[in-house]
């Protein structure tokens, strides 16, 4: 069986995380979304995989690469106008039974078990309390009937992304094309697929906060490996800490936290809650971090306070940051989305000392921040805030 990855978008939503990096290739857990749906194959024994590709497709390429590394055997074909889903997966087009999922989704091994068990043109749907930021699946008799907007409070049924075709489906793309219309929904309207309503393990990011979410998700599977120099310091439930990472004297780390190489933690620093931090990472003596996403190589100066944030690579951050968790309201499409965290900070971003940071703030890529700012706006990407 082939499995066929739409991975070519953006995920504009996740601005400014996206600036140079594709939605599937951000990190929860320490390990890119796509990830996830590849390892979920392979755990079925499913080798054989064709992805998208399309926005940024450099970076996918090079982690992944033939999926040698992933036991797996990877092809990638690319999408150059993002024209909608259906013509993503027209580009992939194979003459046998496939298994379609979405590269930005994080699923389980269950799901692509029970999609394995489902005849052809079956998806799957599950229930969301957020069902009109994807369109709500409306069925009759056990097929599609139809997809619907709602209001911002609505749940509902929603489609995960995931199904199981034959061939038929590209002779049904082909004729929605010749009329204009490139998204997979209207082709599944068509075709009147079956539904099958499934609780096996998906998950989303659609706003940056979210990917809070998937990272908590992912950390509950930690193992306790403890590698590095660790000084006298307390550490405390499932934590991960890589190869040639120091830990410095009087520590205290709690949690489903993971730690990767070559990283430096100062001393005294506190680390807790649902946190990731990727590879060689800087964190300054005295520093406080919360439920929050570090991604590599990111610098951050000593007595500095993060909460619930998501700050990306390349990132300097001077002494005594601090991010201010709270809730706050923000208008994307036309739709009001309570942001409920700390800060948003772009890769290549630097930042002064003593910068403060409201709730929900988007700071942008390769922008920069002078000493003592508080910022209760976002910031563009390579805007200077002095």
């Amino acid at each position: 069986m082939r499995a066929i990855i739409l991975a070519a978008g953006e995920g504009y939503r996740l601005r400014p995380l996206t600036a140079y990096m594709p939605k599937v290739m951000l990190p929860v857990g320490n390990r890119p979304i796509l990830e996830y749906v590849i390892t979920a194959l392979r755990k079925n024994s499913v080798k054989d995989i064709t992805i998208v590709v399309g926005y940024k497709s450099d970076k996918i390429k090079q982690y992944f690469g033939s999926g040698k590394d992933f036991n797996v055997n990877i092809e990638y074909v690319t999408q150059r106008k993002l024209l909608g889903t259906a013509h993503a997966l027209y580009k992939a087009r194979t003459d046998e039974e496939f298994l379609l999922l979405y590269g930005d989704n994080i699923v389980s091994e269950r799901c692509v078990e029970e999609l394995l068990k489902e005849e052809k043109n079956t998806i799957i749907a599950t229930y969301s309390k957020r069902a009109s930021r994807y369109g709500i699946v409306k069925v009759k008799n056990g097929k599609l009937e139809d997809f619907t907007s709602g209001n911002s409070q609505d749940e509902g049924l929603i489609f995960t992304g995931m199904g199981r075709f034959s061939p038929d489906i590209f002779e049904e793309i082909e004729k929605i094309m010749e009329m204009g219309v490139y998204e997979l929904t209207d082709v599944l309207k068509e075709m009147k697929v079956k539904v099958k309503i499934s609780h096996c393990g998906w998950s989303d990011a659609i706003y940056p906060m979210d990917l809070l979410m998937l990272n908590e998700q992912s950390l509950r599977n930690n193992v306790r490996r403890i590698s590095g120099k660790i000084e006298e310091s307390t550490i405390i439930g499932n934590v991960e800490i890589g190869e040639n990472t120091k830990i410095g004297a009087g520590a205290y780390i709690r949690g489903n936290v993971k730690i990767g190489e070559n990283c430096d933690i100062g001393p005294n620093s506190v680390i807790i809650g649902d946190t990731s931090i990727g590879d060689g990472v800087i964190i300054g003596a005295l520093s406080y971090v919360e439920n929050s996403i570090i991604m590599k190589d990111t610098q951050i100066e000593e007595g500095s306070l993060i909460k619930n944030s998501v700050i990306g690579r390349d990132v300097s951050i001077g002494p005594k940051f601090v991010t201010i968790s709270g809730k706050r309201e923000r208008i994307t499409d036309g739709e009001i989305v309570d942001c409920n965290g700390g800060a948003i900070i772009g890769d290549g971003a630097e930042l002064g000392a003593m910068v403060i940071v409201h709730p929900g703030i988007r700071i942008g890529a390769n922008s920069k921040i002078s000493d003592l700012k508080v910022l209760t706006e976002d910031v563009l990407n390579g805007e200077s805030v002095r």
